[in-house]
């Protein structure tokens, strides 16, 4: 090979597997993250339903923030080595907790993505079970006898799914449901004392009992659902006003219990000496945090300081293979606390990749946003 190729070849080589010039100003997070999406890339990560959906969702979202077209492409590819394509339906009983097609066709720009998630996403609102005041319940599953409970995993998907449709349609309706579906939730399982949100209702033997705590990856889900949502929604609506204010309400409550290290602890009601530094929570605490300041739909220095606090804390829980340390287990304390009352969590949790690309995601779109002249 002469001189002159063996250049070409390493350019070529190098655009492919390094992030765009935007993401790779490279801060130490877009390191650790960088490693996280090269072994998924890589196929040296082994990620089962929604969580590798969720892996690829945020590394689309990352890759289209910071420039980068070959990591695009290789979502679109590794998507459809799983069969999800153009007319693949979103099945919202096979993928809980995301949705990858809608994030598909919003890069592309391809309409082929939209006529089975839109017959999904409303069979999922006509058919999705609702109790006794009208929230949305989340199927409890045989091993703890069947039926539906309340869980916020299940609210943030849901309300991000009916701003989906809501803007797709043009229906407002969806709109108001997404955010009914917060006030219902917000009376039942916020603390009014701390402004934490426990995981739900009615998972141990007594229907009506609340989960007990206060779960780190729990308001991350939960912030994510907020912001996910408000990011689709006409924002001079009433219902855009409202979602705010909940937002900026479960924002300052979680900048509380922050920890001086920028992380959050697993167990956020209880002291951070009971439960480990927990990264899932962390990043997509401090992703969506970062992504509201952007928004501008948080206003205040606290919010920014808290995200970047974070960003700061998180690289040091990614190893040099890209796997991500210090996850918790699921599914939270949906019952009893004690299984999260430990001292650490083993490395390489299944729920660490997708969290920790939505917070470069986060850090990118709040450096561009700080980029922005101010407008007078």
């Amino acid at each position: 090979m002469t001189a002159t190729r063996l250049l070409l070849f390493l350019l070529l080589t190098t655009s492919c597997n390094v992030f765009g010039a935007a993401a790779q100003a490279q801060t130490p997070l877009g390191d650790a993250a960088t490693r996280v999406a090269s072994s998924l890339v890589e196929g040296n990560v082994s990620l089962q339903h929604y969580k590798r959906s969720l892996a690829l969702e945020g590394l689309l979202r990352w890759a289209q923030a910071a420039g980068d077209e070959p990591h695009v492409q290789s979502v679109f590819k590794q998507a459809a080595e799983a069969g999800i394509t153009p007319g693949s339906d979103g099945s919202f009983r096979r993928g809980p907790f995301n949705c990858l097609v809608f994030w598909l066709y919003e890069v592309s720009g391809d309409e082929n993505w939209l006529p089975g998630f839109l017959q999904q996403t409303k069979k999922y609102y006509r058919t999705v079970h609702r109790g006794c005041e009208g929230a949305i319940e989340h199927p409890r599953g045989e091993q703890r006898g069947g039926g539906n409970s309340m869980l916020i995993d299940a609210l943030q998907d849901y309300s991000s799914r009916m701003a989906m449709l809501g803007r797709l349609t043009e229906d407002e309706a969806y709109f108001v449901e997404a955010v009914t579906q917060h006030r219902i939730y917000r009376d039942i399982v916020r603390d009014p004392t701390t402004g934490l949100w426990c995981q739900g209702r009615g998972w141990g033997e007594d229907p009506t009992a609340l989960s007990p705590g206060a779960w780190s990856r729990g308001h991350g889900w939960l912030i994510r659902g907020m912001v996910d949502t408000l990011l689709l929604m006409p924002p001079q609506s009433s219902e855009a006003e409202e979602l705010r204010g909940y937002l900026r309400e479960l924002a300052d409550a979680l900048i509380r219990v922050q920890q001086a290290d920028g992380m959050w602890h697993c167990l956020l009601n209880r002291p951070a000496s009971e439960s480990p530094a927990e990264t899932s929570g962390t990043a997509l605490i401090a992703g969506n945090l970062a992504i509201a300041v952007a928004e501008n739909f948080l206003e205040g220095d606290q919010y920014s300081h808290a995200a970047k606090r974070a960003f700061a804390a998180l690289p040091r829980y990614v190893d040099q293979d890209g796997v991500v340390l210090s996850v918790s287990p699921g599914p939270g304390p949906l019952s009893e606390e004690e299984p999260w009352l430990v001292q650490e969590f083993p490395a390489g949790d299944q729920h660490g990749p997708f969290a920790i690309l939505f917070a470069a995601l986060g850090e990118q779109r709040l450096s561009d946003a700080e980029k922005q002249p101010l407008e007078n």
